[in-house]
């Protein structure tokens, strides 16, 4: 923690909110898909997550424009009122005997409309308040914070879903509410947009187009497309691998089947996450951003591929703990190297921009999921590794052509 203490104030309190925003996710956020299903049914509920999904989306690159020529700050404060104004409609349509799905499904679209709002400027402030010496310390702890937050947040959650949903709601306004009071008192501007009257302003259609343009930067979403597809197999393809393939066991008398498997593997993500995070970064600290990229992404691709290519407790939990090893030296490195690669002067664009990995990386995992009763897992698996070699090659060739414009990552 005592990285943490010696940031600039801005840094913490922006770490103190990915926290608190985690922390809720946790809770509530990871059940509303069951939330859904009971009360409306699985159709209408994939039709639910899909617009939540657009949304978000949206609210990325509305917040990354406006992070620019309004400043961070007034961003977030935006984004916390509406998670406020979520927060409270999802209470009124949760009370006892007056449960309202829909208006539940507004209120919770508000609060993630609100996030994105507050985790993309937010994502901005932390590029300006940070240097290239600690940056990279900076993305590990947001890392280490989110995971965390959602160990404790999910605990929470599986313990009072069902018997307490109107107190989880209770317990993610107040969460709201201290995230807003810190945004608007506490927390300080670090972007002051250009006032010249002279230069022309862009609209948002024009300020993406400037992005899209950067072929060294889109080079590089490309490949971190590549690796976001390559995380994004657990929640499509290792669910489904684990529910068919997977040998039950049995240990102390408690029986481990798919599902079970996979909520063992995704604590034991978590878990490593926060107890090796600072050594293994300390570890790699001397690496370059683009070999952390590389043998990070590369460890996460053997993680997974290994976790297709067996059925039984033993080898997948070895392999889940390869993936969360790559996952640890990944993360961090890919945060910091595209932060290297953005414009100084359009840093929430960039960031906004970076929005489409998700959705992107989330469609080409559900067609692979689609099409994998035809390829098996071993055809799975032989996607896996092309995407991460394509990976690798698209980076490589972004920092080389970031090098050769005269400057050093």
């Amino acid at each position: 923690m005592k990285e943490f203490w010696n940031l600039d104030k801005n840094l913490q309190l922006r770490l103190g909110i990915v926290f608190l925003g985690a922390f809720s996710y946790g809770t509530v956020f990871s059940s509303m898909t069951i939330y859904y299903n009971l009360h409306l049914g699985s159709g209408i509920t994939g039709i639910l997550l899909a617009l939540s999904a657009v949304a978000t989306f949206i609210a990325g690159l509305l917040a990354g424009y406006f992070a620019d020529r309004k400043g961070r700050k007034p961003v977030m404060v935006m984004g916390t009122m509406i998670q406020l104004l979520g927060s409270l409609v999802a209470i009124g349509s949760n009370l006892p005997h007056h449960v309202n799905p829909w208006t539940t499904f507004i209120a919770f679209l508000l609060i993630s409309f609100g996030y994105n709002f507050v985790i993309t400027a937010g994502n901005a402030m932390i590029i300006d308040a940070s240097s290239a010496h600690n940056r990279k310390v900076v993305f590990m702890l947001d890392y280490w914070a989110q995971n965390l937050s959602v160990i404790l947040g999910a605990a929470l959650g599986a313990w009072l879903f069902k018997p307490a949903f109107e107190a989880l709601l209770v317990i993610l306004l107040l969460t709201v509410l201290v995230s807003f009071g810190l945004t608007t008192f506490v927390m300080t501007e670090t972007f002051t947009p250009s006032l010249d009257e002279d230069t022309p302003k862009e609209n948002i259609f024009q300020a993406y187009k400037t992005v899209v343009r950067d072929k060294t930067y889109m080079i590089f979403m490309a490949a971190n497309i590549g690796t976001t597809f390559i995380i994004m197999q657990f929640d499509n393809f290792l669910p489904v691998h684990l529910s068919n393939s997977f040998q039950t066991v049995t240990f102390f008398g408690l029986e481990i089947y798919g599902q079970r498997m996979l909520t063992i593997y995704l604590i034991l993500a978590c878990v490593l996450v926060v107890v090796l995070m600072t050594s293994l970064n300390h570890l790699t600290r001397n690496w370059s951003h683009r070999k952390g990229f590389i043998w990070g992404s590369v460890f996460m691709a053997l993680g997974m591929i290994f976790s297709f290519l067996t059925t039984t407790f033993t080898p997948i939990f070895i392999a889940g703990v390869v993936y969360t090893l790559g996952e640890i030296v990944y993360t961090p490195s890919v945060q910091t190297l595209g932060a290297d690669l953005m414009d100084p002067e359009k840093i929430g664009s960039y960031n906004g921009m970076g929005a489409i990995r998700t959705p992107i990386a989330s469609i080409l995992a559900g067609l692979l999921v689609s099409i994998s009763p035809i390829i098996k897992a071993t055809g799975v698996s032989a996607v896996l590794a092309l995407v991460e070699i394509m990976a690798i090659v698209l980076v490589s060739i972004a920092v080389a052509r970031h090098k050769k414009e005269g400057l050093r990552i």
